[in-house]
């Protein structure tokens, strides 16, 4: 692999891109006020979906998971965005705010993920040192950060593209050096618990990722925004053949984790998986197509957390976006074996407590909501130290839900008048 052939080649691809987005989205009119189709609609609902979770926990799943683990990151994914669609259109018109702690954690979890993933990119693919490359990505960050764009993120096209791209010829490529036969006789000499369908852990992580996309999708305020420009005509089929587009990501890239355990590469970290493999059997093609994708949607990504909202907001909020990054940035160096996928089900613990709240607020006041998040909270918490962290969630997700729903009931009782919407 000639590493200085990769890094021009990588720099020149992300250019390219970077140019055509400029052209593509220089002329477009605000984006809030577009009113979208289904191609439109459907790529818009892409943009929000595919991120660094599908090509790095995806792959960690299957890995640690195997093909339970594999098959139920996207059949999570399918079902909740399905299940979310449902639930914003019985919302009709009625608009919800995010407190503004949550939209501090929501950034927080993104901005810890894309340093975490930027610094992976930089010591695997680059041969940078951790330490300075968690340092290199925070300065970066903060250059975003300083820059301040002022519209918000329409970069989705450029980026389902590549994904799309990325989905079909990495393991293309990987299986042109690695025979599928040869995959199936390694895993099955070496790693048979990948094959089993018996697996309690695997099915429990599988309940836990259910609430945790549903979970993720209620409290981004982007798919409410995304829902309303599609044109109703379209809606329902645009949240329909987007999960499905996105499911063949997770399904195809966690192929990947087969490959390395047939052929006995051992990550450190479990989800740098995905960039090993294409590094040893990609191609300096293969290498280069996953590095410009991931940089990219680490950019756009970094670009709607720290840049979106008026100008006004932005220079007001300026100090936290700032926090936020130094805060992702001593996390990193605090827990150096922290993965993606932990980062997810950790955060997950706080969106199974508060998604109930998002499901019934408008009939609770902001106390009941905040009291019973904390115990659900509390309670996942407890089950995650005496038992597993995806079973904390579901119990979290569990007992949040049950006290939210009785307090529904009992105020619906209480005004005089007792019905099910």
């Amino acid at each position: 692999m000639n590493l200085d052939n990769i890094q021009w080649l990588t720099l020149f691809s992300l250019v390219a891109c970077l140019l055509v987005i400029y052209v593509t989205e220089r002329n477009r009119a605000k984006w809030e006020e577009e009113s979208l189709g289904l191609g439109k609609g459907g790529v818009a609902l892409l943009g929000q979906w595919i991120g660094l979770y599908a090509f790095l926990a995806s792959s960690q799943v299957s890995y640690q998971y195997g093909i339970i683990g594999m098959v139920g990151y996207s059949a999570a994914g399918i079902v909740s965005f399905l299940f979310v669609y449902l639930w914003i259109g019985k919302e009709k018109k009625r608009r919800v705010q995010s407190p503004q702690l949550l939209t501090i954690l929501y950034r927080l979890e993104g901005t810890l993920v894309a340093l975490m993933a930027g610094k992976m990119i930089l010591h695997l693919v680059y041969e940078v040192n951790t330490l300075l490359s968690i340092g290199l990505v925070t300065v970066f960050f903060w250059l975003i950060l300083l820059i301040r764009f002022n519209k918000p993120n329409r970069t989705s096209f450029v980026i389902v593209i590549l994904s799309m791209a990325s989905t079909v010829l990495l393991p293309t490529l990987v299986y042109l050096k690695v025979s599928v036969p040869t995959v199936y006789s390694g895993v099955k000499f070496l790693a048979t618990d990948m094959l089993r369908l018996d697996s309690p852990t695997s099915w429990v992580l599988t309940a836990a990722l259910l609430i945790r996309f549903t979970s993720h999708s209620l409290v981004n305020p982007h798919i409410r925004t995304i829902y309303r420009q599609i044109k109703e005509t379209r809606r329902g089929l645009s949240f329909s053949l987007a999960p499905l587009i996105w499911a063949f990501l997770p399904l195809s890239i966690g192929t990947l984790s087969f490959v390395a355990k047939a052929e006995a590469v051992w990550p450190v970290f479990a989800d740098e998986v995905s960039i090993l493999i294409v590094s040893h059997f990609g191609g300096q093609l293969g290498i280069v197509l996953f590095t410009v994708t991931l940089i990219l949607i680490l950019l756009v990504t970094m670009a709607r957390y720290l840049s979106e909202g008026t100008e006004a907001a932005q220079a007001t909020d300026l100090l936290t976006r700032a926090l936020i990054i130094l805060v992702s940035a001593f996390v990193a160096l605090l827990f150096p074996h922290l993965t993606i996928l932990d980062t997810m089900l950790v955060f997950a613990l706080i969106w199974a407590a508060v998604a109930p709240a998002v499901l019934w607020g408008r009939e609770l006041n902001g106390i009941s909501a905040l009291v019973t998040a904390a115990i659900g909270l509390g309670t996942g918490i407890y089950y995650t130290i005496h038992a597993s962290l995806a079973l904390g969630i579901i119990i979290d997700f569990a007992v949040s839900f049950s006290i939210m729903g009785l307090l529904s009931i009992f105020m619906k009782r209480e005004k005089g008048g007792f019905w099910l919407e």
